[in-house]
């Protein structure tokens, strides 16, 4: 509690910048864009004017994220008569809190509100010796420990700060306004994608509406601000440093805005999205924007069985079918656009007309023209079970043949087709099998499978596998 008084009291304090020395602040911001990444990153552009002496002088330039990195720093004059040098820069993060302003104090003069017998405050001179485990003052000749009541500082340090601060020595050749354009990266940053399907009543079809998630936990707001995402995964160097008193030279090079209209567009290897109208970024904010939506796609539903456990000679246990779908990424199919990676979740009306969910699953970046496929979890009534018949070794030490039965039943009132696959691996081959398989790739092979309503049907066949 005395940290929370010390704190209030502290509010009231001034808190002004030392002579001489300009500051910049959120209220210069002409424009600011933010670019934010799948990996909890973001960069940070925007234009300020700034009002600068003649000659070398030193400049706050505040309000930037708490999560930048200094190294990153990039600033120009985009005045071609103002031109603008910055030769050195402070990253300043030792800020203004009850415990940090106590340390500082440590060793000098404070006062302290402390309560009289009859109840009243009294305001005394103190020293204060310590602030471990809790504030240590000498009052006189005494020695006060845990001292409730309320402190009192004359100013505040110069080497504390209220917000994260970059402190630029820079030359100019004129005193006056320089129009100038920051940029850098940040930490705290992220997004993901959201994908709402909703399944027509045949399920052959389906509307999907895509959401964007923003984070903003990089220690500042940006008000009306032209946003852009980058869809891929960007590789990070990682190093170790001490960012205390951490000094950055700092190039001269803006970084290259895109076009703030609303687009999709390639970057590289990665996939850029502007949103179409500028928005707000809170700090400590989560909000949704609606990234695009398609109505009328066509979609495929698919029972699917594998894993079965059909090594230990006898049956194995009775498991359901997985309920997958799938759809193609196609303009044909109402779509044909890159998909970010992120959680789609699948809704179907009940018999009342109200959505049900029916599962969710993780699509990973989907690129134009490829097919989407997701599960949404196992089939009541659609299950299978299977045994190995027989195992031999058609030449020692050069491979073998495995025989399976395989039971797959339907228990529904309309008739389904379930998708098997065999438990394939190595240098294999099936044969004598009753249904034809198709060979998926070198580790999966299936075959689909017709169920009548209520009916069983078995699926024999035999794995050759040769040994390397």
């Amino acid at each position: 509690m005395k940290h929370a008084l010390v704190l209030i009291t502290l509010i009231s304090l001034p808190l002004t910048a030392p002579a001489q020395q300009a500051v910049s602040t959120d209220k210069d911001r002409q424009s600011v864009s933010v670019t934010i990444y799948n990996n909890h990153m973001g960069v940070v552009r925007e234009n300020r004017t700034l009002n600068l002496p003649k000659g070398i002088s030193n400049l706050r330039y505040e309000d930037v994220a708490s999560g930048i990195v200094p190294q990153t720093v990039r600033v120009k004059s985009t005045d071609s008569k103002a031109p603008l040098l910055v030769f050195e820069q402070n990253y300043e993060f030792d800020l203004i809190s009850s415990s940090r302003l106590m340390d500082k104090y440590i060793g000098k003069k404070v006062k302290v509100f402390r309560q009289t017998g009859d109840g009243k405050e009294e305001l005394v001179d103190a020293t204060l010796i310590a602030n471990n485990d809790g504030p240590v003052y000498q009052i006189g000749n005494e020695i006060s420990l845990g001292l409730p009541g309320r402190v009192v500082v004359s100013t505040i340090p110069d080497n504390l700060y209220s917000k994260p601060t970059l402190i630029w020595k820079l030359n100019t050749e004129s005193a006056g306004k320089v129009p100038v354009e920051v940029s850098y990266q940040t930490n705290g940053m992220s997004w993901s994608a959201d994908y709402v399907l909703v399944l027509t009543q045949d399920e052959k079809k389906l509307d999907m509406t895509s959401w964007v998630t923003l984070t903003n936990e990089s220690g500042t707001r940006f008000d009306n601000v032209t946003l852009q995402l980058v869809a891929g995964e960007v590789k990070r160097a990682t190093r170790s440093y001490n960012r205390r008193n951490e000094t950055a030279y700092v190039m001269k090079d803006g970084l290259v805005v895109s076009a703030p209209a609303f687009e999709q567009e390639n970057l590289s290897d990665y996939y850029l999205y502007t949103l179409d109208q500028p928005t707000d970024l809170g700090m400590n904010q989560t909000k949704q924007v609606q990234l695009f939506s398609a109505d009328g796609m066509e979609v495929t539903k698919r029972f699917i069985v594998r894993d079965l456990n059909l090594y230990s000679g006898t049956d194995s246990p009775t498991t359901p079918a997985m309920v997958s779908y799938e759809f193609d990424n196609t303009s044909k199919n109402q779509l044909g656009r890159p998909l970010p990676q992120g959680t789609l979740r699948l809704f179907k009306a009940d018999s009342k007309g109200r959505q049900q969910l029916l599962g969710e699953d993780i699509i990973r970046h989907t690129p134009d023209k490829e097919t989407v496929k997701f599960s949404v979890g196992s089939a009541f009534d659609v299950v299978a079970s299977g045994r190995q018949i027989s195992v031999e070794n058609f030449r020692i030490g050069s491979g073998q043949v495995a025989s399976y039965e395989v039971s797959l039943r339907n228990r529904k009132t309309e008739p389904v087709t379930i998708r098997y696959y065999a438990p394939v691996g190595g240098d294999w081959k099936i044969t004598n099998s009753s249904h034809k398989f198709t060979r998926e790739s070198s580790s999966a092979a299936w075959t689909d499978v017709p169920v009548a309503a209520g009916e069983e049907v078995t699926v024999t066949f035999s794995v050759e596998i040769k040994y390397q």
